[in-house]
């Protein structure tokens, strides 16, 4: 039995709470000091005693965040006296939210959250009580909440919920990230996205909120394992690469798999929307959010590591001819002539996954014109262990379009790899189709033409010569981050 009691005063007097067998409490401004019915816990505790076998993690904010200590069983402490773990001030009169177990943490979950914000540089502050970092993606302002982060009461596995935001003058799209790892680096629970757009006068009421279903992993045949200890990846089509391996390849793998898969499944229904390129780039970022949260917790589970592998800048662009990125500091650029016509290249967004996993890479391409609003195209590819090229995926934003309710901006599906190193187009229903290119850049190429002839059938838009070059031009873009991985 774990038990804990907190008092109002540092005496241990005055108003009191006691939990038991309680593990977590995620807001105080919810809970009611014993015998009250309207004088609530937020800051507003000074003392603290820990039962038998009782250890208790208490935060400053609210859902697991903020300023944080460890309290082990038998301890009655004046909260005072409690530095929190990183030394910049006492708990007095601050907690918000605590966790509980009948045993030691095996995890340090505010180290994770350092090493999570540290992937994220931006700016870092507070929205709702909640701590976030703004980061600007792509020529969009996006905000990435803390992780809030539960390990249940046998200490076995860690559950994770991140909120994001793509930050708009009006109304910010959001998205929940949900997912729970166990203490060896396996999932748990497989991951699930919720997407609330913000923009759904646009779009059909199906699309205003989009829910990924648990995704299977092995569903994709991005992995196979052979005799427990290889990990199949692909090389090029035909071509097999077996890399020796343990867990912890095989759970990398999961992570980029659905990546790749969960990019696929909201494909069509993001896609819907005109925008400046941030609703349309934001399940991107999701994909960027998943790599670095997992990164950040391997790092605190396994140590920090020195062989992650890395995107190269000056060999993207080198194959424009550029050797540096015009722009500010927050959104770097190339701009690039495309037959005709000119592309604007933002500088790659890159994640790399814990020890030599592979990279997730993401780019918004433009079509540069006089008009308001560019054309643009979002590519994200997925380059394996080896460096190569193991999957794209693509869809493009046309502004001069028609733009009845069931519109879907022409995409190319999923283009990977199956467990034989067969080149595989998965489209969003998971149809999977058997394709021969001489490379995902080619198949990229072909069947995104493909797809703009359907749209300019289906909905009577005309596709311009400059959209065709904009397609060609982000071939160019996935040869030059092969180039850099």
């Amino acid at each position: 039995m774990s038990s804990v009691t907190f008092w109002s005063q540092d005496n241990y007097s005055g108003k009191t709470k006691s939990f038991v067998d309680v593990g977590q409490v995620p807001d105080f401004n919810q809970v009611q000091w014993s015998g009250k019915s309207h004088d609530d816990m937020k800051d507003d505790a000074s003392s603290m005693q820990t039962g038998d076998n009782s250890w208790v993690r208490i935060y400053s904010k609210a859902n697991y965040q903020g300023r944080t200590a460890l309290v082990g069983p038998n301890t009655s402490v004046t909260l005072k006296n409690l530095k929190s773990d990183d030394g910049s001030d006492d708990m007095d009169d601050t907690v918000e939210s605590f966790q509980m177990w009948n045993h030691k943490p095996s995890v340090d979950t505010t180290a994770i959250i350092k090493n999570f914000d540290a992937l994220f540089p931006g700016t870092y502050g507070r929205k709702d009580n909640l701590y976030n970092t703004e980061i600007h993606f792509q020529d969009s302002d996006y905000r990435i909440y803390d992780p809030e982060l539960v390990l249940d009461g046998s200490g076995n596995t860690l559950a994770f919920t991140i909120n994001l935001d793509h930050i708009q003058t009006e109304f910010d799209d959001h998205a929940v990230l949900t997912f729970a790892m166990d203490l060896y680096g396996g999932f748990a629970q497989q991951i699930q996205v919720t997407y609330d757009l913000a923009s759904a006068a646009q779009v059909p009421d199906w699309a205003i909120k989009v829910t990924d279903g648990l995704i299977d992993a092995a569903e994709l045949a991005a992995k196979a394992i052979a005799d427990g200890a290889e990990i199949v990846l692909t090389d090029g089509v035909g071509v097999v690469a077996t890399v020796e391996t343990d867990k912890l390849i095989s759970y990398t793998a999961d992570a980029l798999t659905f990546c790749v898969d969960h990019l696929n499944t909201v494909l069509a229904l993001v896609f819907t929307f005109q925008d400046d390129g941030g609703t349309s780039y934001f399940p991107a970022v999701v994909s960027h959010t998943i790599v670095r949260a997992i990164h950040a917790y391997y790092e605190e589970l396994l140590g920090k590591r020195t062989d992650d592998m890395v995107f190269d800048d000056s060999a993207f662009l080198s194959a424009f001819g550029a050797t540096a990125y015009g722009g500010d500091k927050h959104t770097g650029f190339i701009e690039f002539a495309q037959g005709q016509h000119s592309c604007r290249a933002y500088q790659p967004d890159r994640s790399a996954l814990y020890a030599h996993g592979g990279i997730v890479t993401s780019v918004k391409v433009d079509a540069v014109t006089n008009n308001q609003k560019d054309d643009h195209l979002i590519l994200q590819v997925v380059t394996d262990p080896h460096g190569n090229l193991f999957a794209v995926a693509a869809s493009m934003d046309i502004f001069d379009r028609k733009a009845p309710s069931d519109y879907q901006s022409p995409t190319t599906g999923l283009l990977t790899y199956d467990e034989n190193g067969q080149m595989v187009r998965i489209t969003q229903d998971k149809t999977r189709t058997p394709i021969s290119y001489a490379s995902l850049k080619d198949a990229y190429v072909d069947l995104m033409n493909q797809a703009l002839d359907a749209t300019e059938s289906d909905y009577g838009t005309n596709i311009t010569d400059q959209q065709r070059e904009l397609v060609d031009g982000g071939g160019r873009v996935i040869d030059a981050i092969h180039a850099a991985t």
